[in-house]
């Protein structure tokens, strides 16, 4: 096996989980890499850490964003594939971790299906509480497209490898999407006419994916930006591509919204519902009687709130 193999992996502030990551790259059965990391702005001492490995090991490099570029990690990934020189490219993220055969198992594979543009392997998840990491199952799909567009998201940034000349020919990650980066890429290389692909299942995972716990309001911020583009974007390339038919599938995105930020968060963020209940209507994702099916029950649901929080407030002066 010949293939030299990008491994590329963007970063910021992860000096206290990095290394693991890079000791997973380290240990691999298969040598024949080079591990591409970027940095996007980081404040703490990942960018020491990082040199440090750079030093002692050549096939590892690293860079900085430029200040001028847009902040995130699509960018910093654009940088690392327009730099990568590897006939294939695995995304890694920088708190996640490569099982110590997964390359070669990987490029054995391209070996064998070098007329693919990607090949998918499954994922493992660690069980935050207790350390336990249990195979995540890619279930065949009739189509994967239509799971992407409706948010189901079969599998995750790491789970491909990819032929190079493939990715550049997509021209790469959108940038400046906070969230949404990797049904955005997904979608466009399962619209691409000549794509070829396989899904291996039945393997073991070779990757293994640590959930982090996040700041909730910043997720809900994050998924409100991301949407305002990704919408638009997605729409635009159903369009190029004569799929306006499956565009109704993007719906899922906005119950999504409400089920996983809005709701839960318990406040009404009353713009930035207007927000999307409008745009998928402008996109023609939503019917005009569900949209305003859609603006009835908002609004009722902030009026039951108001009722609720008056209510409270006379049950305690009851009392």
């Amino acid at each position: 096996m010949s293939f030299l193999v990008s491994i590329i992996i963007p970063t910021y502030n992860r000096s206290h989980l990095i290394c693991d990551t890079l000791d997973s790259v380290i240990n691999q059965t298969y040598d024949n890499w080079e591990c591409i990391i970027v940095d996007d702005g980081s404040t703490d001492n990942t960018v020491e850490q990082l040199k440090k490995y750079c030093s002692t090991d050549k096939r590892f490099q690293f860079f900085l964003r430029p200040n001028e570029a847009i902040k995130g990690a699509s960018t910093c990934r654009n940088i690392g594939l327009f730099k990568a020189i590897g006939e294939c490219i695995i995304f890694l993220d920088s708190d996640d971790y490569l099982v110590k055969d997964c390359l070669f198992n990987r490029v054995l594979k391209f070996e064998e299906n070098s007329g693919e543009s990607f090949l998918v392997f499954p994922m493992g998840v660690c069980n935050y509480n207790n350390n336990i990491v249990t195979k995540k199952e890619i279930e065949y799909k009739k189509s994967f497209l239509i799971e992407f567009l409706k948010y189901k998201l079969p599998w995750s940034i790491m789970c491909p490898i990819w032929k190079r000349e493939f990715l550049i020919k997509l021209k790469g990650f959108k940038e400046g999407y906070p969230r949404l980066n990797d049904p955005e890429l997904m979608i466009r290389a399962l619209l691409e006419s000549e794509v070829k692909f396989k899904v291996f299942n039945e393997m073991d995972y070779d990757t293994i994916y640590y959930p982090s716990v996040a700041n909730w309001t910043s997720m809900i911020d994050k998924y409100f930006d991301s949407l305002k583009l990704f919408i638009p974007d997605i729409v635009k390339e159903l369009e190029l591509r004569n799929k306006m038919d499956l565009k109704h599938y993007l719906s899922s995105y906005l119950k999504v919204w409400f089920r996983d930020f809005m709701l839960p968060n318990g406040k009404n963020l009353i713009k930035q519902n207007k927000t999307l209940i409008f745009l998928f209507y402008k996109y023609g994702i939503n019917s005009l009687p569900k949209t305003i099916l859609l603006a009835i029950l908002f609004y009722l649901y902030i009026m039951m709130n108001y009722i609720k929080r008056k209510l409270a407030k006379k049950i305690i002066e009851v009392n």
